[in-house]
């Protein structure tokens, strides 16, 4: 099954899109980042693509219309259906928003090494599965013109150490260490809509009615937080719930921290409840769901400030420091990984250090991981309960932003500005436009692209040869059995679990062909039936054969000619 064609013109400065409706929406119960990544990244690229014809990789047509009301009306969208190797090989480069590009890799190999591009994206890569993908980078048939873009320049560092590690390990394990991957590890961060955030009027607007429906005074300063509230999965609420407690007693001014995200049980809830009840009693703490666009909206309106102390390895990039820009707040965020490349400190905001324990010091958590004594969750929780934030730090921070509303203004106009000129999906569409371009002029400079298989998933009739009694090969004598085998192949075809695999079979001309050189009274070798066909039709004869024999249509005789 093949979707639109794809003209070749398109190939330098586009890209297919691999899609599935679930990495690209925000209309989730249990919302990610990695969600409102893939939705904001589907909507900036129809804003701002170059290219005006959307390419969309998709293994149905369901799919494939959800990616088109994706894009809106901008321009025109065609379909690449899975395993449409001539279709990819028209766009030139297949995008796929996730780090496990292996098996894409694979998948191309059989079309050849130059056939197109493959580009993955990373998200979280602290999972097995994550890390796993990693390792088959040093095995897989990775080029010069295929990439993993890495969305901070701590995850590049990591994502090389992995790599590193790994292939030391196959070295001493085989003698001989495979070589490092020849893809690139370019840094390209997540993006924003910054025109989606008002300013001026509109937003002195929206504050005002945001502030009277969450009862804000006027007086006090409202810190908030995006995203997943999860003590063990994003960010710990204790470095927050305290730094703000002590600022508010420093200020001597009303302090509110709203937390906009949503839980993903009551047990979670209830934690960080009882958590501000405990540790910031003098911190208002409002609740707004986050998975609700008008209450975020209004969320980002309202506050004065924006904060998060994450300390979590789940961790890769971090959208709300730059939401948190793009909507002109000052910015505490902890310095940790992606928020690392985004904030400048001093100027946007303040990045609060950090501090995990040295190397070493986890392989319990980690043998636990990978026996399956701890889950994913427990896993990286272990790790973010032993990270430090510096709290004294943190407090400054809060403390400063809490008592000058100039310094907030500054540093939110200084924010907006970083945020426009960085960060805004102009900028970053752009630069993956760039990037196409540039691994597509690598690959079209490359010699005629060398065809192969899957090691370990190649051709069934290869892997399994030694299942049968013998192969059918040219030399294998055919003889008819049936008086009329044209008619018998057609009611024995006529049912279901007949003709699943009739796509893959010669076809009624083809068999009429076939069956006409096949004398009711003499075994034919199969290489004298094999020369009415062209050469690209071998397989399914072969194919054909074995069907033939299994309706008692025709027999295979197992005594080989010569």
């Amino acid at each position: 099954m093949r979707g639109n064609p794809i003209p070749p013109e398109t190939a330098a400065a586009n890209a297919a899109v691999f899609f599935r409706h679930e990495g690209f929406t925000t209309g989730l119960p249990k919302l990610m980042g990695r969600n409102a990544a893939g939705a904001g990244f589907l909507g900036g690229l129809a804003r701002h693509a170059r290219a005006r014809r959307f390419l969309c990789y998709a293994e149905s047509r369901e799919e494939f219309e959800h990616f088109r009301a994706g894009m809106g009306k901008d321009g025109e969208c065609a379909w690449i259906a899975h395993g449409d190797a001539a279709g990819l090989a028209a766009a030139g480069t297949l995008f796929y928003y996730a780090p496990e590009i292996g098996d894409l890799l694979w998948q191309r190999h059989a079309s050849g090494a130059a056939a197109w591009s493959v580009i993955g994206l990373t998200h979280t890569i602290s999972s097995a599965r994550a890390m796993g993908s990693l390792g088959e980078l040093l095995v897989a048939p990775a080029e010069r013109w295929d990439a993993l873009i890495c969305t901070s320049a701590a995850v590049r560092r990591t994502v090389q150490g992995v790599l590193e590690r790994y292939g030391a390990y196959l070295g001493e394990r085989l003698g001989a260490a495979p070589p490092a991957p020849r893809l690139e590890l370019p840094v390209i961060p997540l993006g924003v809509d910054c025109d989606a955030y008002p300013q001026g009027e509109a937003l002195a607007r929206e504050r005002a009615a945001a502030r009277t429906r969450m009862k804000l005074a006027e007086d006090a300063t409202a810190f908030l937080f995006v995203g997943r509230l999860s003590y063990h999965a994003k960010a710990h609420p204790l470095p927050v719930y305290l730094a703000l407690e002590a600022a508010a007693k420093r200020a001597g001014t009303p302090i509110a921290l709203v937390l906009a995200g949503y839980y993903f049980n009551e047990s979670i809830e209830r934690a960080f409840v009882e958590g501000a009840r405990r540790y910031c009693p003098s911190v208002r703490v409002l609740q707004v769901d986050g998975r609700k666009p008008e209450l975020l909206r209004g969320a980002w309106a309202a506050a004065d400030a924006f904060i998060s102390l994450s300390d979590n390895i789940q961790e890769s990039f971090g959208l709300a420091p730059i939401e948190a820009m793009a909507a002109g707040l000052p910015v505490v965020a902890s310095d940790w990984d992606g928020y690392r490349d985004t904030i400048a400190h001093g100027e946007t905001g303040f990045a609060i250090p950090t501090a995990m324990p040295e190397a070493g010091a986890g392989i319990e958590f980690a043998e636990r991981y990978l026996a399956g004594a701890d889950t994913y969750d427990q896993y990286i929780g272990r790790v973010s309960q032993c990270t430090t934030v510096d709290v004294g730090a943190a407090i400054e921070a809060c403390a400063a932003l809490a008592a000058d509303p100039a310094l907030r203004r500054r540093m939110g106009d200084a924010g907006r500005a970083r945020a426009r000129r960085l960060f805004d999906w102009s900028v970053v569409i752009a630069a993956y436009e760039a990037l196409w371009r540039e691994l597509a002029a690598r690959r079209a400079g490359a010699p005629a692209p060398a065809r192969g298989e899957h090691p370990l998933r190649g051709d069934p009739f290869a892997i399994f040869s030694a299942y049968p009694t013998a192969a059918i090969g040219e030399a294998t004598l055919i003889e008819r059995v049936a008086a009329d085998p044209l008619a018998e192949a057609g009611r024995i075809g006529a049912a279901s679990m007949n003709n699943f695999t009739s796509a893959f079979l010669l076809g009624r001309a083809e068999l009429e062909r076939l069956f006409a050189a096949l004398p009711p009274d003499k075994s034919v070798p199969a290489r004298e039936l094999l020369t009415l066909f062209p050469d690209e039709r071998r397989a399914a004869f072969f194919r054909t054969l074995g069907w033939l024999g299994k309706g008692n249509i025709v027999r295979i005789k197992l005594i080989m000619a010569g």
